[in-house]
C-alpha cells in the first residue's frame, strides 16, 4: 500500500470512528480531543454524510460540543422516505423541572463567574426540587426519588458525576442547546402555578 492509499485508509477510519461516536451521543472537545480534531478538519464532509441520512450536525465551537439532530422535513412525502434515527424523549414533569433549574443555574453562573465549569451538589438539587413536590412524610424516600431524577438526567448527558465525589455533579454546557432563556422564563412561570395549585389543594 502506497503512502497516499495508507493516508486515505487512516482518514476513513477516523471518519468512521467520529460518525459512530456522534450516533451514540455528543462529542466534546475536552473529552474527545482526537475526534474533535477530525471534526474541525473535515466538518463539511461529516455534515454532508449525515445530511444524506436525514440528520443535521450542530456544533458549538465556543462551548466545545457537537451533536446530531433529526433534520426537519418540509413534506410528508420526504418524511416517509427518511426514517427517524434520533429518538425523541418524552420528559416527565420532574425531568423537565430539573433541566430548567440546571439551565437557570448555568445562566446565573455564566453571568457571575469567570470559570466555565459549574458544579452543583446533590443536596442543592434536592432543595430546588422539594418545593415543587408534595410534602413528604418520609424524607428519605423523597430523596431517593430525587436521586432517581438526577441519575436519569446524568444518563441523558446533561450532568456528569465527578470521580470520587458521588454528591458533586458538573452541569454539561450542551444543556444550553436544548433549553433556551425563553423556555426558562416560560417553564418557571408554569412551575410556580403548579406549585401554587398544589398548595391550594392541600389547604
Amino acid at each position: 500500500m502506497n503512502e497516499q492509499a495508507s493516508a486515505e485508509a487512516l482518514t476513513a477510519q477516523h471518519h468512521a470512528a467520529l460518525k459512530v461516536r456522534l450516533l451514540k451521543g455528543p462529542v466534546y472537545r475536552a473529552k474527545h480531543r482526537d475526534l474533535w480534531d477530525v471534526l474541525e478538519r473535515d466538518q463539511a464532509l461529516i455534515r454532508s454524510y449525515f445530511d444524506q441520512i436525514g440528520l443535521s450536525l450542530r456544533l458549538d465551537d465556543a462551548e466545545g460540543y457537537a451533536f446530531l439532530q433529526q433534520r426537519e422535513v418540509d413534506t410528508e412525502e420526504e418524511q416517509t422516505e427518511i426514517p427517524s434515527l434520533i429518538t425523541r424523549r418524552q420528559l416527565s414533569f420532574g425531568q423537565t423541572l430539573l433541566l430548567i433549574f440546571l439551565r437557570k443555574r448555568l445562566a446565573e453562573h455564566d453571568s457571575e463567574e469567570s470559570s466555565p465549569r459549574l458544579i452543583v451538589e446533590r443536596q442543592e438539587i434536592w432543595q430546588w426540587l422539594a418545593p415543587h413536590f408534595p410534602d413528604a412524610s418520609n424524607e428519605v424516600k423523597q430523596h431517593k426519588e430525587f436521586d432517581a431524577l438526577i441519575k436519569k438526567i446524568t444518563q441523558m448527558g446533561f450532568l456528569n458525576q465527578l470521580p470520587n465525589h458521588k454528591n458533586d455533579f458538573e452541569v454539561q454546557r450542551i444543556l444550553k442547546a436544548f433549553v433556551t432563556a425563553e423556555q426558562i422564563v416560560r417553564y418557571t412561570e408554569l412551575f410556580d402555578i403548579h406549585s401554587n395549585e398544589e398548595a391550594s389543594d392541600e389547604q
